[in-house]
């Protein structure tokens, strides 16, 4: 269970299905660095979200099994929210951007996706597994804000979201408001401008922004070589459990 923006909830179906492959993506990566060389150091698995990727190979992997046993499993409390935690979110949402680019730029095409709800021979994701992270993104933005890409506008004309379409933008409006539906605001983006403040202007910061106290203080787990590969290999239990 997590507290996301839109109560707390597990994440599941298509949206679950979009955020398992990420995490799968994003730990697969990490551990074929830390197997190449042996060394903590993964600059070539960044995200651009510098409290992640400040996390060595072994801390990002702890950081993603955490994520995925609390955002995708059923739990009895959610997990506290920290600067890591959020971060480690917002990398998912940017592996998504990514391989959305990366498809795109392959010229790869997505199958035909129906709109949810047209009628009774419509299939699921469960029943056809999506294959590319267009569809993925498409059926996840549809479950998750119950909404259907047939829709009529003021004219009287149907609006049909291509799911053919190059068009990256288009997919990032996307995208983002699926992390949104997770994320309550980047408040982890100011971590580094908290670091080296007096405690008494940090505190008083915190509490003008409504940031927790422990928010910016939490520290990754930092599991040794024969512990992450347990939790990668936990992790991987979790996504591929899910529905593709």
């Amino acid at each position: 269970m997590w507290h996301t923006s839109r109560g707390d909830r597990t994440l599941v179906g298509d949206e679950a299905a979009l955020i398992g492959r990420a995490i799968d993506e994003l730990v697969s990566a990490l551990v074929m660095r830390i197997h190449d060389d042996f060394e903590e150091e993964a600059s070539d698995c960044s995200t651009g979200i510098s409290v992640y990727d400040s996390c060595t190979a072994s801390q990002r992997i702890a950081l993603l099994h955490q994520v995925a046993s609390f955002l995708l499993c059923e739990t009895t409390e959610p997990l506290p929210l920290t600067a890591l935690t959020d971060a480690t979110v917002a990398a998912l949402f940017v592996e998504v951007r990514d391989q959305v680019a990366i498809e795109i730029r392959l010229g790869r095409q997505p199958r035909t996706v129906s709109p949810r709800g047209l009628d009774k021979t419509t299939q699921t994701s469960d029943q056809h597994p999506p294959e590319s992270w267009r569809e993925l993104v498409l059926l996840a933005h549809q479950a998750c804000f119950d909404c259907r890409y047939d829709c009529v506008d003021a004219d009287d004309e149907v609006v049909v979201f291509d799911q053919e379409c190059a068009e990256l933008p288009e997919w990032e409006l996307l995208i983002n408001e699926l992390s949104e539906s997770i994320l309550w605001d980047r408040d982890f983006e100011l971590a580094e401008g908290f670091l080296d403040l007096d405690p008494g202007v940090s505190k008083h910061r915190r509490r003008l922004l409504g940031i927790d106290d422990h928010y910016f203080s939490a520290v990754p787990n930092d599991p040794d070589t024969d512990s992450v590969f347990d939790l990668a290999d936990q992790a991987y239990r979790i996504t591929r459990a899910k529905p593709r």
